[in-house]
């Protein structure tokens, strides 16, 4: 460290009229450190910004960047070496090796040298410590250990406790020093297996399609950022260093801090671990400008999900006017409540979904409007749908005072992004990113608030004109047109999860002085009063918060009686005798005030949020919507016939498939809350009093009534006790419909066909039949050190050593309610001929969990480190205590976990693996291309139950 810099007083770079306060300090070496301090719980979200994406990627070496952010995660010579001098003859070796890969011609001779290097590659891997890097990150109490990939950045992201910033600035520096690319064959084929399931994504073929047609000889357009399968299965570790080289510079990179430090030891630690990294000269991007649109340019995509249409508009990059206007013109289209698509295609039910959204990149930008056909519809429809909109905004038809009530809604919604590190921090990435100044961003609302109609309709006509975009008809059918990447032949690479490197016996050994945990007793936080004898008004008041939350909380929901589902969004289409739909949401939107229903399994809510001065006024109006709803027969129609649409739609969706509708055939076999519902001759039948009865009937039934913000809770009562009218004797909540979980007594396996070019695995056991707290205790740690994050024994098995995966994870799950059981479950994504190694992987970890002892202690530590620093935002105080209150518990259990783990061993997680997780059977679901599948083999696992889609949903 620099001595001078110890002593002398450290000039920041501030900006006027800034909410976050952020402070910015540039390093000598032109390194920028943007920082923002939030007091509000003992942790800092960290982001280190590198201004290298997919669009600098080398032409002949595309997904380059995206690739070199997983071996970001590797280490360096000293981090994740156990004997650097010989792993360094291996990796040149292996390195020389793929250039030859890369050059060679004939098939026989480059499968030949694939073989050396597996070979080499196996033994390499004997002298490195596995996944060293996330070891010592859980180590100081990391969580949401991650990075990304875009087209102009890649950023690598942790949450440390703020105690551990010296720590942390270390193992960063390290690894931003000098990476290695160890184990560099088996992440490539993590590589290939994400670019797979991008192949079974349309909204990747969707957006990639949009882009190149919109940019067609920029990055933007001709690369993507997961790169052509060629280039991936031609990979050039050379290439990548230099990438490094070039890009991974001090001056070229932002470091951001959000939450509770000192700036000024911030900066010392920066100089310190960074300030020794030298500038270079940085890239200059450079791009021909690219052709200007002259007409409507129409592109056909097929994919597996339900139909759709994007269309989009060119714009200028993020530094340009354009982009700022696009923000708000962007809302006054959609802003979920009162824009033009809002009111005309949302809320006149034209479309099945419908928004409008806004994106900047560096160099242009994009515009776009999406719809979903309702049923019967042709996307030629849609399109015309959405252009009358458009065509709305050029001609000016739009109220007065939108621009200023947008303007309102947005600067509310970044408040409350604000309240959240991550929010803020993934703002200054942004910023710094696309090379704009904080001030600018703060300078946004003058702008905005400058913005006239005249102002929204001269950009409309100026750029989204009927001649000048592109239209992107998402059908569903066959892709030829998909390529998947082969996966050659490697050998399943020894981990080492014993000996560390001398950086980590280090690193380890320095100390930090513990955070001291605070832990909530909620009966003197959460204050309770009653507004009548039975609802119970349960209040928070935050002096200083500028936002309310208020909601009325009823304990029955979708399972006490189906047509409150419908309720949900019923309610959104009703008026009063004094005022229409629209009218209502105009009034909510002009009050900065958003009103929605949420209908669970067992609860319903009525939700109010905003700003508190319109607080009793948005009750007034709540109460009166709830009292006045006239019914809307036309709306109740076009609502039943778009849920028996959603319903077929859902079954296009293999997220929906698998983690919905086999799940719970695999928990509750035929009879489940997920089949439970009204056959379409109910939906058809129902009437709109119906539906409408139960909204006025609501405030009959027991409710609880829960606030959060600036007002005392006197004068929240009194403001309820005014318009909250009440009957003298109030109904208990009808109670909701039970369904038994099925035990797991032995190996099954559900199978559904789904055309796809991956096949998926998902894992169910049910464990205990109800809440056990010493289950509960344990839960935690064993996930942590088993099923979750970069060193779990599941993602070195799965991913790390058998190159399996791009995602996998286990872990014990907790019932939500203390009657429901414990249960198990894992997860991998693979290729059909790898399904029996997947399968036979996680049998053998799941059976006999591999024990490393240290591993298994920084687990523990990790996750006491983590309950320390963790504090419990008074917004979701309630909420918390309702979950504990749902397992039969007033406290909050965090102490408990906290005081157990302290004083458990290793040899108390391992018992608890030897009790609660050795010896179980599982549901085994396989969703896939059943071309693909050895069913030979999965009767080998258990009784095999082939289902269609339409029998696994339970409905017609």
């Amino acid at each position: 460290m620099h001595d001078a810099q110890q002593y002398r007083k450290i000039q920041y770079k501030t900006y006027k009229n800034d909410p976050i306060g952020v402070k910015e300090y540039t390093l000598a070496n032109g390194m920028r450190l943007f920082m923002s301090v939030n007091k509000d719980e003992p942790r800092i979200h960290t982001e280190i910004a590198v201004r290298a994406g997919s669009k600098h990627d080398p032409a002949d070496t595309t997904g380059l960047a995206h690739y070199f952010e997983h071996m970001m995660f590797k280490g360096t010579d000293r981090l994740g070496s156990l004997d650097w001098e010989k792993e360094k003859i291996l990796l040149d070796t292996i390195e020389a090796l793929f250039e030859a890969h890369r050059a060679e011609q004939d098939p026989a001779r480059k499968k030949e040298l694939y073989a050396e290097i597996d070979r080499l590659s196996f033994e390499a891997a004997k002298l490195a410590a596995a996944n060293e890097y996330d070891k010592l990150v859980s180590a100081i109490g990391a969580k949401d250990t991650n990075a990304y990939t875009s087209m102009e950045q890649t950023v690598y992201v942790n949450d440390i406790p703020s105690n551990e910033l010296e720590r942390w600035f270390q193992l960063e520096a390290e690894r931003f020093r000098r990476p290695v690319l160890r184990l560099f064959h088996t992440e490539l084929e993590t590589v290939f297996e994400e670019y797979n399931i991008s192949q079974d994504k349309d909204f990747r073929k969707t957006m990639k399609t949009v882009l190149g047609a919109l940019m067609p000889t920029h990055p933007y357009g001709t690369q993507t950022t997961l790169g052509r399968g060629e280039d991936l299965k031609n990979p050039s570790q050379t290439n990548i260093y230099r990438f490094f080289e070039r890009y991974y510079i001090p001056n070229n990179m932002g470091i951001i801090l959000c939450g509770d430090f000192d700036p000024d030891a911030a900066v010392r630690l920066a100089e310190r671990h960074f300030g020794v990294f030298q500038a270079k000269p940085r890239p200059e991007f450079t791009f021909e400008p690219q052709p200007e649109l002259t007409e409507r340019v129409q592109y056909d995509i097929y994919g597996t999900e339900a139909p759709w249409i994007e269309m989009s508009w060119r714009l200028d990059g993020a530094r340009s006017n354009d982009a700022t206007m696009a923000a708000i013109v962007a809302g006054i289209l959609y802003n979920g409540e009162v824009g033009l698509i809002d009111e005309h295609v949302v809320q006149s039910q034209k479309l099945l979904e419908a928004y409008a959204f806004a994106r900047s990149m560096e160099d242009y930008g994009m515009f776009s409007c999406y719809g979903k056909p309702r049923d019967g519809q042709s996307l030629e429809d849609v399109e015309r749908i959405l252009l009358e909109q458009v065509e709305q905004l050029r001609k000016g038809e739009f109220y007065d005072w939108l621009p200023e009530a947008v303007v309102k809604n947005m600067k509310l919604q970044e408040y409350k992004r604000f309240e959240k590190n991550d929010s803020r921090a993934s703002a200054l990435t942004y910023a710094f990113v696309l090379g704009l100044d904080w001030q600018h961003i703060q300078q946004r609302w003058d702008i905005w608030a400058k913005v006239t109609k005249e102002d929204v309709v001269a950009f409309a006509n100026r750029l989204l004109r009927p001649d000048n975009y592109v239209v992107a008809y998402k059908h569903t059918g066959h892709d030829d047109s998909v390529m998947k990447v082969e996966k050659p032949d490697i050998t399943a690479v020894e981990l080492n999860r014993v000996d560390a490197s001398q950086f980590a016996t280090a690193f380890l050994d320095k100390t930090t002085p513990d955070i001291q945990p605070e832990f909530i007793d909620f009966k003197k936080v959460i204050k309770t009063s009653k507004i009548h004898p039975k609802v119970k008004l349960r209040s928070v008041t935050e002096r200083n918060r500028p936002v309310f939350r208020l909601d009325y909380c009823f304990d029955m929901g979708r399972l006490a009686d189906l047509k409150l589902s419908l309720l949900e969004n019923y309610l959104h289409y009703l008026g009063t005798s004094r005022y229409s739909a629209a009218e209502v949401r105009q009034q909510f939107f002009r009050l900065g005030v958003g009103f929605y229903a949420t209908c669970r399994d067992e609860h319903f809510y009525l939700s109010l949020t905003g700003i508190p001065e319109s607080m009793e006024a948005a009750i007034q109006l709540m109460e009166h919507l709830l009292a006045d709803a006239q019914p809307n027969p036309e709306a109740l129609k076009n609502l039943v016939e778009d849920a028996l649409l959603r319903r077929e739609n859902n079954k296009k969706d293999k997220r929906t498939v698998l983690f919905k509708a086999m799940m719970a055939r695999a928990r509750y076999g035929t009879n489940s809350p997920f089949a439970y519902r009204l056959s379409k001759a109910e939906l058809m039948a129902i009437q709109p009093e119906e539906v409408s009865k139960w909204l006025h009937e609501l405030n009959g039934f027991t409710h609880e009534i829960y606030y959060n913000g600036p007002f005392s809770a006197a004068k929240v009562k009194k403001m309820i006790q005014q318009h909250h009218v009440l009957p003298e004797n109030l109904h208990k909540p009808l109670p909701n419909r039970k369904f038994k979980e099925q035990p797991t007594t032995k190996d099954t396996v559900i199978f559904v066909h789904f055309p796809m070019v991956q096949v998926e695995l998902l894992l169910y056991s049910k464990g205990t039949p109800k809440f056990n707290m010493e289950e509960y205790l344990f839960n935690q740690w064993y996930n942590q050190y088993f099923g979750y994050g970069l060193s779990s024994i599941v993602y070195q098995d799965i991913r790390e050593a058998r190159a399996l995966a791009y995602s996998t994870y286990a872990y014990a799950g907790t019932p939500a309610r203390k009657h429901n059981a414990h249960y198990m479950q894992s997860f991998v994504g693979t290729q059909p001929d790898k399904l029996k190694i997947a399968v036979e992987a996680f049998q053998t970890i799941l059976e006999d969990m591999p024990v490393a002892a240290a591993q298994m202690d920084q687990a523990r530590v990790s996750v006491v480190k983590q309950i320390a620093a963790e504090r419990i935002p008074p917004a979701d105080l309630y909420w918390t205590w309702r979950n504990y209150r749902d397992f039969g518990f007033d406290e909050d259990l965090r102490e408990r976990v906290y005081n157990h783990l302290l004083q458990a061993t290793n040899e108390d997680l391992i018992n608890y693996q030897k009790k609660y997780i050795k010896g179980r059977r599982y549901t085994w679901m396989v969703l896939g291309d059943r071309a693909g599948v050895d069913f030979e083999y999965l009767k080998k696992i258990g009784k095999v139950q082939e289902i269609s889609v339409d029998d696994i949903f339970g409905y017609e």
